[in-house]
């Protein structure tokens, strides 16, 4: 992280120059890949039938509210160690130089979990909108249609980020923008036109709105959470990025703020639409997205926008996804721990490619496998979804970790109480506890199919990680390695 360290920082190698291309991002870039990783539209769309169902209230912008400020101890953490040492391995990269290699190396299989599932959501995500079309126009969907809608979603992207960083950033900023217009644009109709209620209301606000209670409101912030998990999104592109150790914090807490606020004050029109019984009976009745039938009785025809607006929202998400599962890939296989062949970059564009393709396959197969044993795309999108929080909130719980390590080790004079104790104390206090309340609690009482699986293959994996990280330990001496490509 810093060249005071004890001598396992590395320097700007011919290696390193040759790697991912410098340079290439600006900010605007960055914010484009940030929000679209973050999914305005589909945690709309999405997870609005899951929200107002677990909850047992339209309490959506409190918990967005909720969320945004329990993630931003975590946002800070990301931004102070993007400023100390930008790696395309972000957490991997910062646990093996602050605690133990094996430890970081560890998180390197967790965050490449990560990443991989997060890609493989949003195919999924993109079958549940082919599929929400084709009901629109009265055409029997079913699993297997989704699943044809996701392939091709997987064969745009795949050609999308198969080019140059830079254009595939700007298309992706392009989808982005367009969903999330639309989907403000609604918002707006529906707060003029007063809701179902012919008023504003404060319930959207008042915790007290949610009648399943404090369990129900925990298993909701789950699925608001997976919203705001995204504040690690454009630490993976660190290398790619101009002046890494200024932008990528400025674009970590800018991208955190602006979607917390996005999803606060959109989503107050969407609770507002209509009672949640009727929401209930939309997702009882096998309704892909609940916003949907809301967007049609407020603005007819039009609605059709919503699965195409998702279409895009999935797409842009997706690729966004893709860039962090192939940079994290990337990272930890040119350092040996991984085949080689994924270290392999594009001649031209010097993108990871073989890495992003290997996603790709694992994207296609997850496709497949958990719609069919879910029953169908909304289920396997909400099934991948919590295993995806899962492993999100150990990177974010280490990388608390490494905020307060580092500094405490290695760096005594610069520590700051509350940007280097106080902050990542209070990052890992809440991620614990949103892990602990939403899945050791929640998901665990569920049945085996549809929640305590999720739990159980999850810590099955993490264990498989730790013997893998162990099992490296043991072949090579892990504290004479030092990582690539400081930038």
């Amino acid at each position: 992280m810093d060249d005071q360290q004890t001598g396992s920082q590395p320097t700007a190698t011919n290696a390193a120059r040759a790697g991912l291309r410098q340079g290439s991002l600006n900010l605007p870039r960055l914010a484009f890949i940030g929000l679209a990783y973050f999914s305005l539209a589909p945690v709309i769309y999405l997870n609005m039938g899951f929200m107002e169902t677990d909850s047992g209230g339209p309490v959506m912008p409190f918990l967005f509210i909720l969320i945004t400020i329990a993630v931003l101890p975590t946002a800070i953490s990301f931004a102070v160690l993007n400023n100390r040492r930008p790696s395309a391995g972000s957490g991997y990269t910062w646990l093996w130089e602050s605690t133990y290699p094996a430890v970081g190396l560890w998180l390197g299989w967790i965050m490449i979990t990560t990443y991989v599932v997060v890609s493989a959501l949003y195919p999924v995500a993109f079958a549940t909108f082919f599929n929400a079309l084709l009901t629109y126009f009265n055409v029997t969907a079913t699993t297997w249609t989704g699943i044809a809608g996701g392939f091709a979603s997987i064969l745009i992207i795949g050609y999308l980020n198969h080019n140059n960083i830079k254009l595939s950033s700007t298309v992706i900023g392009i989808l982005m923008i367009l969903e999330a217009t639309f989907v403000a644009a609604v918002a707006i109709v529906i707060v003029v036109q007063g809701g179902h209620l012919g008023h504003f209301s404060g319930a959207p606000f008042n915790p007290g709105a949610a009648t399943a209670g404090f369990s129900g409101l925990s298993l909701a912030a789950i699925f608001a959470f997976l919203s705001i998990a995204g504040v690690d999104s454009v630490a993976p592109v660190a290398e790619e990025s101009r002046t890494p150790r200024r932008l990528i914090p400025l674009a970590t807490i800018l991208i955190t703020l602006i979607a917390g606020a996005y999803w606060t004050l959109t989503s107050y029109g969407f609770a507002i639409s209509v009672p949640v019984h009727t929401v209930a009976g939309y997702v009882t009745a096998g309704q892909i997205t609940p916003v949907l039938p809301i967007t049609r009785s407020y603005i007819g025809g039009w609605a059709v926008l919503v699965p195409i607006t998702g279409f895009t929202a999935a797409l842009a998400s997706f690729g966004a996804s893709l860039y962090a599962a192939g940079r994290i890939t990337y990272a930890v296989s040119r350092e040996g721990f991984l085949s080689r062949y994924f270290a392999g970059l594009h001649p031209r564009f010097r993108t990871p490619w073989r890495a992003e393709a290997s996603t790709l396959v694992v994207a296609l197969v997850f496709l497949v496998l958990i719609s069919l044993w879910q029953g169908g795309p909304a289920s396997a999108y909400a099934y991948l979804g919590e295993i995806f929080v899962f492993f999100v909130l150990l990177l974010y719980i280490f990388v608390n970790l490494a905020n307060l390590v580092y500094h405490a080790r290695f760096h005594r004079q610069d520590f700051n109480w509350f940007l280097n104790g106080f902050i990542p104390v209070a990052g890992i206090a809440i991620d614990g506890y949103v892990l602990y309340k939403g899945f050791f609690v929640s998901e665990i009482s569920l049945p085996f199919k549809t929640g305590s699986s999720i739990v159980w293959f999850s810590l099955a994996w993490a264990v498989l990680g730790i013997l893998w990280a162990l099992w490296w330990a043991r072949r090579r001496r892990l504290s004479s390695i030092s990582l690539s490509a400081e930038v």
